[in-house]
């Protein structure tokens, strides 16, 4: 193993010890015989019994095929700097160059250094028209013009738009270059992952994320004998050893698909983001991205049809997000009535500690603040229990603080003061001051086993950080 990876690093480095020592090694990883650089190209009719061409200014073997939005069923609109802008905040109203979509197919589904793509898949975009090129890797020693040709396809491209290609795609193309030697300064290209804009706006309701999925699912179109993207680097060793054509053709219908199947779901998720009325569902995942993109009168009024429209839990969800974003925005008193209608339909945790720290600090009523506690610690998930029962503990230990110190200056007001002369647990815990002994209780289990060391001798009026 030591041996044949020498081989292929002298062949990189130009050494001929590779081509010495093919017959003894054997085979690549791929599983297929090595061809020197100086055996002859394979039979030319090969790939042109696939409808490839040799294009000796760039020295690769492309495929061509054109199409019209028309032909795609699109609008024309729908590649316009405007509707892009929606969906990639690279693109601030005009592009410098054409919408170029990129996909690949690999010898393998990792992104190492053996990992080299065989078919590059490009969908120019120029105005209505959209010409696809294939361009494909006839041997595996001659890769350095495919990244070449690569390098300057995204040097003059405006947006660049992949699947997943922000995770693989591109990293691969990178990777290639540095290993066929390519060494420039990589094209700073605004890009595009459609990949993460699908999750984040569908994942709830997809059982997949996977383009394929995606066709299926959200525009409607399934796939009919397709070639899954699995199959394609064994077809393409097929073809590496015996110059069968006929195994590459699927993979090649595979990869056009991938293509025009990112324009549309362009278009769909254009239409998407402007919906007046989404599908029930829909409303919170579209109200969560507008908020991040500032639009924050669509993410409100998205929020509130969430919260009407919405199946369990994303009602809840979105209720509890504009809320927030009410608070950021330093709209108490919406915030406040937005808390309450919370507390009030769900016996939310968050909506109670909110209304508890607005009494408290704000309103300056503590026997409300406590009262509101206490209710929400019965039906607290664990947790916000342990948070609610020492606020109690807090909040009683003040009261209690303030009708001691009252009973000394006029016993007359201590008596209509004083809520309680003691903590609650004080009649069962002897020295009570520990919220957890008073949690285990609730819970059922036996006191004596959670007081914490000293806690029976400790200072009853030393009170935790208030919030």
């Amino acid at each position: 193993m030591t041996s044949q990876l020498r081989l292929k690093i002298e062949a990189l480095q130009g050494g001929r010890a590779w081509q010495r020592a093919a017959d003894s090694v054997g085979e690549l990883s791929l599983g297929v015989p090595i061809t020197s650089k100086t055996d002859q190209r394979r039979d030319p009719g090969a790939l042109e019994d696939l409808g490839f061409s040799w294009e000796p200014s760039r020295s690769i073997w492309v495929r061509t095929d054109s199409f019209t939005l028309s032909d795609l069923e699109l609008d024309g609109e729908v590649l316009a700097p405007a509707g892009l802008q929606t969906l990639s905040p690279a693109t601030t109203g005009r592009l410098d160059g054409p919408v170029v979509c990129f996909d690949v197919e690999t010898t393998g589904l990792q992104r190492g250094t053996g990992t080299v793509p065989f078919l590059y898949g490009w969908a120019v975009a120029s105005g209505k028209e959209i010409r696809v090129e294939q361009w494909f890797l006839e041997e595996l020693d001659r890769e350095a013009p495919l990244v070449e040709a690569a390098f300057q396809m995204l040097k003059h491209a405006g947006l660049l738009v992949t699947y997943n290609g922000a995770s693989f795609d591109v990293p691969l193309l990178r990777t290639r270059a540095v290993m066929t030697g390519l060494e420039r300064p990589w094209p700073a290209t605004a890009h595009l992952d459609l990949l993460p804009l699908v999750r984040r706006l569908f994942r709830h309701r997809l059982t997949r994320c996977s383009l394929r999925r995606a066709e299926e699912e959200l525009l409607g179109r399934p796939r009919v004998d397709d070639l899954p993207g699995s199959e394609a680097p064994e077809r393409y060793r097929q073809f590496l050893r015996n110059g069968d054509p006929a195994s590459l053709a699927p993979v090649l219908k595979h990869n056009l698909l991938d293509l025009l199947s990112l324009i549309r779901l362009i278009n769909h998720l254009e239409q998407h983001l402007e919906l007046a009325r989404p599908q029930p569902s829909d409303w919170y995942s579209l109200g969560r991205y507008a908020e991040d993109r500032g639009n924050l009168q669509r993410a409100d009024s998205l929020y509130r049809g969430a919260e009407s429209e919405s199946p369990p839990p994303l009602d809840r969800a979105a209720a509890l997000r504009r809320t927030r974003m009410l608070r950021r925005q330093g709209r108490d008193d919406e915030a406040r009535t937005a808390w309450r209608s919370i507390w009030g339909r769900w016996r939310d945790p968050e909506a109670a500690e909110a209304l508890c720290i607005e009494l408290e600090h704000q309103v300056r009523d503590l026997p409300a603040a406590l009262a509101l506690a206490q209710d929400a610690l019965g039906s607290a998930p664990v947790g916000w229990d342990r948070r609610f029962a020492k606020r109690i503990w807090r909040l009683q230990a003040r009261l209690d603080s303030r009708g001691l110190t009252m009973r000394e200056g006029n016993q007359s007001t201590a008596k209509t003061e004083v809520v309680s002369p003691n903590r609650p647990w004080s009649s069962w815990l002897p020295g009570g001051n520990s919220y957890e002994a008073w949690l285990a209780l609730k819970r059922g289990r036996d006191t004596r086993a959670v007081v914490p060391a000293g806690a029976r001798n400790a200072n009853p009026n030393q009170l935790p950080r208030e919030r």
